[in-house]
């Protein structure tokens, strides 16, 4: 039980230091600061127990000789090659460490999207680590200019010990730093950042007076990745960005939910991203993917149901019959089928929430993916549409809602003449 505590209290406290939040990650390097001087401090603490002469603040032989004396003694001079060769070590490793860096963002705004850029521009640990090795490199360079004029006195082996422990300090943070960018390299991390970047305020103000969008709009840089991940048959990737935008669209219902307004810009916007990688899935005819944006859709969708946010649902239908429609032009038989379940999965939902007033625009919208696969021959989406139609009738019919009846059955006589045009014969 215990062990369990102190895991779930360790798990705690590396997320926060973890969180890309500039106060965490200061207090996660001033932590190894604090961790490193307190081991120099034990150590130390020990050489002066067994050795009680010993003192890195002080030299004996400042007591013997001025400052000058002991500068014409070359008694300076080690420390002097040593800070010399500190400053031009730490110089060098920035600057190999910087042009990685930057090659690593090229490398992952190629891949992913140009917008990856702003992911590592707000990354705090290069801003800390490029401030840490900043200020040591400036440190050493003023304690190689004063030593031996005695402005620090009998204080100066000291002040080169400090300079000593910022190096060996500044060489450690190097592990966190680049454990910290190889983790930005993965695309579940970016696509974790970026999708905290989607909520309402942030689409609302990448929309122009015009309806037109800006290159600030949240959604596009995840949408960028999930294209990409299409192309390349990247499933994982493809399933990270779909969860992604599908978290985020769930806070911005609830939102919706708890503040009783919605915005229909949002719900709009959002949707015409992922019916639109839907309609780039088909056009190479990647199933597969295909599959994962429809069972996003309709867990959206039946999130909009649940939480009786009715402008939203409508524009989730209207995504849903659109890439089916889509589908039948490409013969993806397995895409109509799937759009059609998707719809009919939140119908049978939407029955289940709202008895009174269970009408939606889904029953029009299997409808219409059925005429579409009739005109075009495709007997299995039609036949689908027919018999998701039919139980949908038989549900409405328990609950008696002669409205909705009448508009079933005549969705169902649409089909039925459609149908009869083309000499098919299967209702």
């Amino acid at each position: 039980m215990l062990g369990t505590k102190a895991k779930e209290k360790y798990n705690e406290f590396a997320e926060f230091f973890d969180r890309p939040v500039w106060k965490n990650r200061i207090l996660f390097y001033a932590s190894i600061f604090a961790s490193i001087a307190l081991a120099f401090t034990i150590i130390f603490g020990l050489f002066k127990l067994i050795f009680p002469d010993f003192s890195i603040l002080t030299n004996t032989a400042y007591t013997q000789y001025n400052i000058t004396e002991l500068d014409n003694m070359g008694f300076y001079d080690n420390e002097r090659y040593l800070l010399s060769a500190l400053v031009q070590s730490l110089a060098a490793v920035i600057a190999l460490v910087i042009t990685l860096s930057l090659v690593a963002v090229q490398l992952a705004a190629q891949s992913y999207s140009a917008r990856v850029i702003d992911v590592y521009k707000k990354n705090p640990d290069m801003w800390i680590l490029l401030g840490i090795y900043i200020l040591t490199i400036f440190y050493g360079l003023g304690l190689i200019k004063i030593i031996g004029l005695g402005i620090l006195s009998n204080y100066m082996e000291g002040a080169i010990f400090v300079a000593y422990f910022m190096g060996f300090f500044a060489f450690v943070c190097l592990v966190p730093y680049m454990l910290k960018t190889l983790d930005l390299l993965k695309p579940s991390t970016v696509i974790k950042l970026l999708a905290a970047d989607i909520t309402k305020k942030k689409i609302i103000d990448s929309l122009n007076d015009d309806g037109k969008i800006e290159e600030n709009d949240p959604v596009q840089p995840i949408i960028d990745i999930l294209s990409a991940s299409i192309e390349k048959n990247d499933y994982e990737t493809a399933r990270n960005c779909l969860y992604a935008i599908k978290d985020s669209t769930f806070n911005i219902f609830n939102h919706f939910y708890e503040s009783g307004t919605e915005d229909n810009k949002v719900s709009n916007q959002i949707m015409l991203h992922l019916e639109c990688s839907g309609m780039h899935a088909v056009n190479i005819n990647n199933e597969e993917m295909l599959d994962l944006i429809i069972k996003c859709l309709q867990a959206v969708g039946e999130r909009t149901i649940h939480l009786k946010i009715n402008k939203a649902e409508n524009v989730v239908a209207i995504a849903l019959q659109n890439i089916g429609t889509k589908a039948s032009d490409q013969e993806l038989q397995r895409t109509v089928r799937s759009t059609i379940f998707a719809l009919h999965d939140m119908g049978m939902k939407k029955l289940e929430n709202e008895v009174e007033n269970a009408y939606s625009i889904l029953f029009d919208a299997i409808k219409e993916i059925g005429i579409h696969a009739i005109e075009l021959n495709i007997k299995n989406g039609a036949l689908e549409s027919v018999i998701s139609l039919k139980a949908l009738n038989r549900e409405v019919a328990k609950q008696n809602n002669k409205y909705l009846i009448k508009r079933v059955e005549g969705n169902l006589e649409q089909l039925e003449a459609k149908a009869k045009k083309n000499n098919w014969n299967f209702m």
